[in-house]
């Protein structure tokens, strides 16, 4: 680069007020010129997202400990010293869904998808048997451990039994579909037919054609529009069950959507329960954002050590067992933390401030509730 290009100006070539050092005082642009210098390219972009002069470092670590610090030391005017909360929750909603990816490909997720409670893959393992006894071998130890699970189900998990019964009946509709392919082959003097494959699609009996949904009180073209989602979904389960990663890609990549709705939400809770406090709503929001933002650093955190357990179960069994034990310990600082931030900013005494929590807490569950039941439908149908 010639000297000509790296050459500070004299005056501001935005405003062309004289410069007196390496920001304009008049308009506060710098002098560096990112469309000159790579580096200072590098530096604008690193800044604008990260502003890694101290402060990401510095909000991480009070983030961390004590509860509600960062969010009360800003409120209270204390804001050069952090970044701002908006700028660091967009960065560590991207940082978790990165993470999470990574944390998955660690994972073996190939039985994440399950019919009535039978992994797709062993209902597969039943279709590609290629002889009627390896097929009636799959299909009893497949049956063997149904049967299991289900004499285990006591109290509450009762319940699922209808759905392990459900589980069975596929089973054994597969395995005898199979036999019926290998004996007429064998009959016929013809090769092994191909494995065959549960379609999951196949077992919803719904129609789309002949029976769309008709919802009264929707108009017209919003009981189009669930009929066209519910088919597309329908069509998505084959994909789905050949490849389950799509269906937890979908799922973190819609995440921080429901976040972005969910967050000013939670904000609109904690005014309503603080609404004699005077405090404005963006206040709150303030309060939402760091304490989200903690959540997804506690996910980040999370998400690493089930990496690292993956990676020293072979080699250090008593490293994994570790790193396990801090991650429980990380799921049961959630709302230890929460309780302490809201009594740290809002300042109410500790009765007060535990009814309100559990209220909040109790609502925000449902809504979370609700997203994430939003979130997997929404999954299916776009994956």
């Amino acid at each position: 680069m010639t000297d000509a290009a790296s050459h500070a100006p004299a005056n501001c070539e935005n405003c062309a007020t004289p410069l007196l050092g390496k920001y304009c005082h008049a308009c506060g642009q710098s002098i560096h010129n990112p469309l000159r210098n790579f580096w200072h390219a590098l530096e604008e972009l690193i800044e604008s997202f990260w502003h890694l002069d101290g402060r990401v470092f510095r909000t991480l670590r009070d983030l961390l400990v004590p509860p509600g610090l960062v969010a009360n030391r800003y409120l209270r005017g204390h804001r050069v010293d952090y970044v701002a909360p908006l700028r660091l929750f967009v960065v560590m909603s991207l940082l978790a869904v990165v993470v999470g990816h990574f944390a998955m490909a660690a994972n073996d997720h190939s039985d994440a998808v399950k019919f009535n409670g039978v992994p797709a893959r062993s209902m597969d393992d039943v279709g590609a048997a290629t002889t009627v006894a390896e097929a009636e071998q799959r299909r009893d130890r497949v049956l063997q451990h149904l049967r299991e699970v289900r004499a285990g189900m006591t109290g509450a998990a009762a319940n699922g039994r209808e759905g392990v019964d459900a589980g069975i009946e596929a089973v054994n509709a597969a395995a005898d579909r199979r036999i019926a392919e290998l004996r007429e082959a064998a009959a016929s003097g013809k090769p092994v037919p191909p494995p065959s494959k549960i379609d999951l699609s196949e077992s919803i009996d719904w129609d789309a054609n002949k029976d769309p949904i008709q919802i009264g009180w929707l108009p017209d073209f919003a009981n189009r529009w669930l009929t066209s989602e519910l088919a597309q979904g329908k069509r998505n389960l084959s994909r789905i069950q050949q490849e389950p990663e799509l269906f937890m890609r979908a799922f973190f990549g819609a995440m921080p959507k429901a976040l972005f709705v969910l967050v000013p939400l939670f904000a609109l809770l904690l005014k309503l329960a603080y609404i004699r406090s005077g405090r404005p709503y963006l206040e709150h929001l303030v309060v939402a954002l760091y304490s989200h933002s903690w959540l997804l650093l506690i996910i980040l955190l999370m998400c690493l050590l089930s990496i690292a357990g993956d990676w020293l179960a072979p080699r250090a069994a008593w490293a994994a067992a570790t790193a396990e034990w801090f991650r429980g310990l990380l799921w049961l600082s959630m709302p230890v933390y929460l309780l302490l931030m809201q009594k740290r900013v809002y300042g109410q005494g500790w009765l007060k401030t535990l009814l309100k929590y559990l209220a909040l807490g109790s609502v925000y569950f449902f809504l979370v509730a609700i997203a994430v039941v939003a979130l997997a439908v929404y999954s299916v149908v776009h994956a």
